[in-house]
């Protein structure tokens, strides 16, 4: 990322973080004046995340079962403009102030150890009988040091889309499909470029210096070495490191498989290329079915898009990051109670229906992977405990966000072939050692 580049988003992210102070002041006289002779005064609580139209459902609701008495304001981070990355920033820099601006707030479930200094304890708050509803791979990143600094609110998964009404034209497209849905491996899916002579849209990925792009390196490195991070750590100058980044690598630059632009592609900007360059298979989010409904494009889409596991390695098994976000409350917050009833508000049985229909979200209650009911009704739950079953994960670290942005630094400048991959993969290690000697 050049100089220019990296001043446009310091500016972007400074404005926003005004923005966000002066929100909360205005919010904060208004309430004032309007309130200060009241014994009753209404309880403000102010959540931060990107207000997709499940929460705005949910909010409204909420808001209006406590008219008079607690009142959620909710500070909006939308995907158009704010990248994770961003939103991260942001939200740490409001904390780091330790003012009274964010009470609740959603993190990316890889932030949650490095954001726990500043977040409530929520031990007291539950009981075993709450906790047990839960379904476990998504209770299991609401931890650090064995303590409960976190709650899981939606669940994502990585995920391969495809066009089917393109793969259909194709030859043998029931056999091609099938296979599709039950993992191709990427010879498979190399082959099935050169033979039926696809463009090089055929393969659109998330490649910019960023989150998204280490998401997908991970993807091919935990299906080679599911282990990898317990026995290697963060030392990516291995076999396993070098295979999984080459074909990053060779999807651009050797196969065609993906076009260069990639190497500038974060999720947003990867699925509006896909739909206005007519791409045929895409990496994903399982909600991006319903990110985008605000497309011109998105009913033409929607109606032909399917979706299925990634590729794999021949000799491994299929592997996808498991996402989503959960929920921290600020240790500096004076509105903790009703910030806690209302994280218990969204995590009804109702409330994840209501964000698995409403934003594409998988429900975090296990009630919905277990219950035939559920199956019945909603198919595409069906489809997400299967693609539940190759979940992995990232590595939890306090200092993960950093390492990874070495990490994405590093694998886009070999992407773009401008360094090797054993020389990406050098650079990354050394660099993430010297940051943790820093650190120590």
């Amino acid at each position: 990322m050049n100089f220019k580049n990296k001043m446009q988003i310091k500016f972007k992210q400074t404005w926003a973080f005004i923005f966000l102070v002066v929100l909360t002041v205005t919010y904060l006289a208004i309430n004032f004046f309007e309130y200060q002779s009241s014994e009753d005064k209404v309880k403000n609580v102010y959540f931060a995340d990107r207000i997709t139209p499940a929460h705005k459902i949910l909010i409204d609701e909420y808001n209006k079962i406590h008219k008079g008495k607690i009142k959620v304001i909710p500070i909006d981070f939308p995907n158009n403009d704010f990248s994770t990355n961003e939103r991260k920033e942001i939200v740490a820099r409001s904390l780091r102030s330790r003012g009274d601006g964010i009470d609740l707030f959603a993190v990316d479930i890889i932030w949650v150890q490095r954001f726990a200094k500043w977040a409530e304890p929520l031990n007291k708050y539950f009981s075993p009988s709450e906790m047990n509803e839960f379904f476990a791979p998504s209770l299991s990143t609401c931890y650090y040091n064995k303590e409960l600094v976190a709650v899981p609110l939606d669940i994502a998964m990585g995920v391969m889309y495809y066009r089917e009404d393109i793969l259909k034209k194709l030859k043998d497209s029931n056999k091609i499909i099938s296979e599709i849905q039950h993992g191709i491996t990427w010879d498979e899916f190399i082959k099935l470029k050169s033979q039926n002579g696809l463009p090089n849209t055929f393969f659109i990925f998330p490649g910019a210096d960023y989150e998204g792009l280490v998401c997908f390196f991970i993807e091919q490195l935990l299906s080679i070495e599911p282990d990898y991070f317990q026995k290697e750590g963060f030392n990516f100058q291995t076999p396993q490191a070098h295979r999984a980044l080459q074909l990053l690598v060779d999807l651009v630059n050797k196969y065609k498989i993906s076009p260069r632009g990639v190497t500038q592609y974060t999720e947003t900007i990867s699925y509006e290329k896909f739909m206005k360059g007519n791409g045929i298979f895409l990496r994903g989010w399982q909600t991006y079915n319903k990110d985008f409904e605000d497309s011109h494009s998105y009913p033409f889409f929607n109606s032909h898009l399917k979706m299925a596991p990634l590729p794999h390695f021949s000799s491994d098994a299929p592997a996808a990051i498991l996402g989503g976000w959960d929920l921290m409350i600020s240790k500096f917050s004076d509105k903790k109670p009703e910030a806690i009833d209302f994280v218990k508000f969204l995590l009804r049985e109702e409330s994840q229906k209501t964000f698995f229909l409403k934003a594409g979200f998988y429900p975090v209650l296990k009630k919905f992977y277990s219950d035939s009911t559920y199956q019945k009704e909603y198919p595409d739950l069906e489809k997400g405990k299967e693609l539940l079953a190759t979940e992995v994960s990232r590595p939890g670290n306090p200092e993960y966000t950093k390492f990874s942005k070495i990490m994405s630094f590093y694998f886009n400048e070999a992407i773009e072939d401008k360094i090797s991959v054993q020389t990406a993969l050098e650079k990354a290690t050394n660099a993430i050692k010297v940051d943790k000697i820093i650190l120590q």
